[in-house]
């Protein structure tokens, strides 16, 4: 049977595992959920965030030094039923904190998991402003491995953009063998976050993909 990957934010505390605490994760629908980056949109919106609340929340660039951007939400709109919030502040974003983003397998792999930023869904361009302007190593989306360890404060790094910028999901150590006695899955983590260039020229609101990619016997 194919090994089916789940990808979920921490919304608790990212400071605890899906093992040891599975609600303080949220999984995401990826036909319909997806990742804001923004300065100061609310947490708990009982509303989707119109565009007009998005550019007042987007990051300031700064005319001399680099700027994270200050937090990163869930939109969750899978789970919006029944009076639920629509946003969800990804806990640790940026930070010095091992289990802010989770990748979950329910079996093993034939290559290691690595993640891979993209302007789209056909995963053939890595263009954007976002993503380097098509020069990999100038992309502004950061990833870190934090499966075995903590990232360390002001952590740099990998600049994600197309194939030849990712993220190995383990470490470096392989394809994943099968699931532990006792669970149902097999977690693997990263932290993520935006890093705009100081006096950057060219202001804009744009969306890009996160790819896991791995093959399965």
């Amino acid at each position: 049977m194919a090994t089916a990957m789940q990808f979920g934010i921490n919304y608790v505390n990212s400071d605890v595992n899906y093992q040891t605490t599975p609600l303080d994760f949220i999984v995401l629908d990826l036909a319909h959920d997806y990742l804001i980056w923004s300065k100061t949109l609310p947490n708990l919106m009982t509303h989707q965030p119109t565009s007009d609340e998005l550019n007042a929340n987007a990051e300031v660039i700064d005319p001399v030094n680099p700027v994270t951007v200050t937090e990163c939400l869930l939109m969750d709109y899978s789970h919006n039923v029944g009076g639920s919030y629509y946003t969800h502040l990804v806990q640790g974003m940026g930070g010095n904190h091992r289990y802010s983003f989770m990748f979950s397998f329910n079996g093993l792999t034939a290559t290691e998991p690595q993640l891979e930023a993209w302007d789209d869904g056909t995963h053939t361009t890595a263009n954007k402003n976002v993503l380097g302007l098509g020069t990999a190593l100038n992309s502004f989306v950061k990833g870190v491995c934090t499966t075995y360890l903590l990232p360390g404060a002001g952590w740099a790094g990998t600049a994600l953009a197309g194939a030849s910028n990712v993220l190995l999901l383990n470490g470096g150590n392989g394809a994943l063998g099968a699931v532990p006695s006792g669970q149902s899955t097999q977690e693997l983590y990263a932290n993520l976050k935006i890093v705009i260039p100081g006096n950057y020229a060219s202001p804009a609101a744009e969306s890009f993909v996160l790819t896991a990619r791995y093959t399965y016997f």
